[in-house]
């Protein structure tokens, strides 16, 4: 058996999440043979009695048992923030193994979660076109294969990557606002109406936010790299209470998935290219299928259009 990746998990202040997040990855069928790194953000200049007590929650938590085969618990003395934490991290990590997987502190994974991360890293190593590994797959209506290829990446339900791919992080966010800045509409394509995307992207050039994944997305857009996604979903997301940094509070969570898939089988695809069908159905979630589908089939078009591939007949 080739080495298996690391886990990296990050963690604040939501004990209860924390323990759900490792009580489903300790079943994991390759659990017993991982190392996992837990990386427990500090508290924040000025946090009250309360905030530190559930922080310390957290790294009672984290420490409870035996998650996996070798557990490293970091404890940071002062917060980081969420995006020093994971970039911190993860180059740390990737550069001592070459490969990571990583887990926020809201991911409930099924047990095949593991195998399929580790065989999707072991069998796309040399590929270089396929730059990242997501678990988590939106809502859908039409039958998917086991794995297909996308050109946007999402974070929100667990990812791995190769130290190949990381190494285009950008330090510099100024170089990608200005290449972005003229072409919006395509930047922003999957989030339809909103302005979400780039208005994240704006707001970290103008230094009002600082979070890692739109500097990640906008990178691996520009050099077009490919993320592979599961047909079926192995994880889902119990973050969205309005207890996260990132996560707003939804009364109803369009995000989540009642029954994961137990697991996922990675065969090679040969064509490397994105998948018409599996862009069409996460364009779909995100666009919300409560619109026409008339008026869904011409966004999607404009897409289309723009990579020159054949159009979805009305």
């Amino acid at each position: 058996m080739n080495a298996l990746a690391p886990i990296i998990v990050f963690c604040y202040n939501r004990p209860y999440h924390l323990e759900q997040t490792l009580e489903a990855l300790s079943r994991n069928e390759l659990a017993d043979l991982s190392t996992l790194y837990i990386y427990c953000d500090g508290p924040k200049e000025g946090a009250s009695e309360e905030q530190r007590q559930k922080i310390n929650e957290v790294r009672q938590v984290a420490r409870k048992r035996q998650w996996c085969k070798e557990v490293h618990v970091v404890e940071r003395e002062e917060n980081v923030g969420l995006m020093n934490n994971i970039v911190g991290a993860v180059t740390e990590i990737i550069n001592q193994y070459g490969r990571v997987i990583v887990l926020e502190d809201d991911m409930l994974t099924s047990p095949g979660t593991l195998q399929y991360f580790n065989d999707a890293l072991e069998l796309y190593k040399d590929e270089e076109k396929v730059m990242h590994i997501v678990s988590y797959m939106f809502p859908h209506r039409w039958p998917l294969p086991d794995t297909f290829l996308y050109s946007v990446p999402y974070p929100g339900g667990g990812w791995a990557t190769w130290s190949r791919s990381w190494k285009y992080y950008p330090k510099d966010i100024e170089p990608l606002y200005h290449y972005w800045k003229d072409k919006w509409s395509y930047f922003n394509y999957w989030n339809h109406d909103e302005r979400d995307l780039v208005k994240q992207l704006e707001d970290n050039y103008n230094g009002t936010l600082r979070t890692w994944f739109i500097r990640y997305y906008a990178v691996l857009l520009q050099i077009g790299g490919l993320t592979l996604y599961p047909g079926q979903s192995l994880v889902t997301n119990i973050g969205f209470d309005g207890t996260g940094d990132n996560c707003v509070r939804l009364e109803r969570n369009p995000y989540w998935i009642e029954k994961l898939a137990p697991s996922v089988k990675v065969e090679r695809i040969n064509n490397i290219k994105e998948h018409r069908l599996g862009a069409h159905e996460i364009y779909a979630f995100h666009s919300g299928r409560w619109y026409n589908r008339r008026r869904r089939i011409r966004m999607m078009n404009k897409v289309l259009s723009f990579f020159r591939l054949p159009l979805i007949k009305l």
